[in-house]
């Protein structure tokens, strides 16, 4: 079976799949404090993993190939604990156009950029945009997996409604993928408060603050209900869900363009 990892692909091998018109995912996530008991490399982590097991999903119906993750991001609120490697919107946004690019010239038109840290969010939704109105020929899709795979993730879970920073659910497939990486002795003592409120001004209004607003030791939530099996169905709902993104044609296909011949005696199209 062809691999689904664009890095260990020869040159002629991925020609080949441009002209499959296959999709390509590229993982997009952070480095950065993940509190006493894991990693910096989680979120980074965790998105390879949930790319790789989607993508092998897809192949049956939709040849898949996944680029290395982009291994930083968008990590200004967690600096103040330490361990963290940040970038800027605009430097992020350079990376994707000129990854973008290199996409559209060997001939691949659907891109998945797939999120999996949660200040990216926000800026992912407009990389896509942005590289969508200035690639025209590029269909660019932004999702963050556990979004994407709420309805799937939810009933998983113990503490939390879905993937908090460093709490239940990371933990858990943490200690499926890396459980030498984890400092599981004490898990009960980082439990902290999973409040997500202090950013909110108002009644929705938004406001910008870093994680010592909200927490001591950079966790939120509980991470002592973790445990590897709950890992595995997370990883695996997760995968589900991105799968489905990628296999759905709906994804990838051409806007409609619902105006009609004029309005008001004057025409749309010249």
């Amino acid at each position: 079976m062809t691999s689904i990892e664009w890095a260990n692909l020869k040159a002629h091998e991925l020609r080949a799949l441009a002209a499959t018109n296959a999709v390509v995912v590229v993982p997009v996530a952070a480095m950065e404090q993940h509190g006493p008991h894991l990693p910096v490399q989680v979120d980074s982590r965790l998105a390879t993993e949930v790319s790789h097991r989607a993508a092998r999903k897809a192949q049956g119906d939709r040849p898949t190939v996944v680029l290395p993750v982009i291994w930083a991001g968008l990590s200004e609120h967690h600096m103040p604990f330490g361990g963290t490697i940040t970038l800027d919107y605009q430097t992020l946004l350079s990376v994707f156009r000129c990854i973008v690019d290199s996409l559209r010239r060997h001939g691949f038109t659907d891109v998945l950029i797939l999120n999996g840290h949660g200040g990216n969010i926000d800026a992912s939704k407009l990389i896509a945009q942005d590289l969508t109105l200035e690639l025209e020929e590029m269909t660019v899709v932004a999702a963050t997996y556990w979004l994407e795979a709420a309805n799937l993730l939810g009933p998983l879970l113990e503490d939390q409604s879905n993937v908090l920073h460093a709490g239940e659910a990371e933990t858990s497939m943490m200690l499926q993928l890396t459980p030498d990486l984890v400092d599981d002795r004490d898990l009960a003592s980082h439990r902290t408060e999973a409040d997500l409120g202090f950013l909110v001004a108002g009644e929705g209004s938004f406001r910008w603050r870093n994680l010592t607003a909200v927490t001591a030791n950079g966790v939120l939530g509980d991470p002592s209900t973790a445990t590897a099996a709950k890992g595995e169905q997370l990883l695996e709902a997760a995968s589900d869900a991105i799968s489905e993104l990628i296999t759905n044609p709906g994804t990838w296909a051409a806007a409609p363009d619902m105006r009609g011949e004029e309005t008001g005696g004057e025409p749309f199209r010249p």
